[in-house]
């Protein structure tokens, strides 16, 4: 459980709001209850919204729903709609009879794991198939190119490419700070002494005190770009765990983090193939704001 202080430097929203105060009635009632009520949402929605990040309490963005308010405290609600509404489509990319190539929209669990709720992607898109089989994963709120495997066969001559490091990724992200070298690899230990990780990165455009940067990740290691670029003291916009909002110019609701192209050798034609995902609309809307 998380809160994170947006007054010192991230006090900028680039979304429009809706403000609530709380009443007396609701002091010392749940986030989640206040909301429901002050907004006239269903309380599961409310729920929902906070989890995502859309909700802050006098200026610290709020992440779980049991937070208890108190009186004349104020309850900002971020209006994410129009941005979500374009992402309840899944879009593929491409598709054979031995893969499927995704673009991933943020919020949706990648396979399914036991601690959250909500569908994945491999759930969707097995609705329409009758085998999908996980190859690799995003995070929740990451986007872009994410690929399944359709037979077994496939499943495991993908996850081994991987493994050998021959699938070749690139990701976009958009850090806070300016970036003293233009390009630079990163190599090192990312967790207490174990887990090596090494990612080279390239400064694509300065921005208002943050910078838009491409990733090729050499390794594989879960949040290994997120997690490097704190260490650096560059995090992520919007990464909650390993960025905190005092470290953020601006808010935004996810990390700014977007899965842009992957390439790998295709198992049946020997060929390798590259498929690519636009940056999606928020983080477009995000860059265009730090151009000022």
């Amino acid at each position: 459980m998380r809160i994170y202080n947006l007054t010192e430097r991230s006090e900028v929203i680039l979304f429009p709001t809706k403000k609530f105060l709380v009443s007396e009635g609701l002091n010392f009632r749940r986030l989640d209850y206040a909301l429901s009520i002050l907004a006239n949402l269903p309380r599961k929605e409310a729920r929902e919204l906070i989890e995502k990040g859309f909700v802050l309490v006098n200026d610290c963005q709020i992440t779980f729903p049991s937070k208890k308010v108190s009186y004349k405290d104020q309850i900002v609600l971020v209006d994410y709609s129009s941005y979500l509404s374009k992402f309840t489509k899944i879009e593929i990319i491409y598709e054979d009879e031995h893969l499927i190539v995704v673009n991933k929209p943020p919020y949706i669990l990648t396979n399914k794991e036991s601690s959250e709720t909500g569908e994945s992607l491999e759930e969707i898109l097995l609705k329409q198939r009758k085998t999908v089989y996980p190859v690799h994963r995003l995070d929740k709120e990451t986007t872009g190119v994410v690929i399944f495997a359709k037979t077994e066969k496939a499943q495991k001559y993908l996850i081994n490419e991987f493994k050998r490091y021959r699938i070749k990724k690139t990701y976009l992200g958009i850090v806070n700070g300016i970036l003293r070298n233009k390009v630079q690899r990163i190599k090192g230990m990312i967790r207490k002494g174990y887990e090596y990780a090494d990612t080279f990165y390239k400064v694509i455009e300065v921005l208002n005190k943050s910078t838009l940067v491409r990733f090729i990740p050499i390794t594989g290691r879960t949040h290994q770009i997120r997690i490097q670029m704190a260490k650096l003291g560059h995090p992520i916009i919007g990464d909650k765990k390993y960025g905190g909002a005092k470290n953020n110019l601006i808010y935004f609701p996810r990390h700014a983090l977007h899965s842009e192209e992957i390439s790998f050798i295709h198992l049946e034609t020997g060929k390798r193939v590259k498929y690519s995902a636009p940056i999606p609309d928020d983080m477009k809307a995000l860059i265009k704001f730090l151009k000022g």
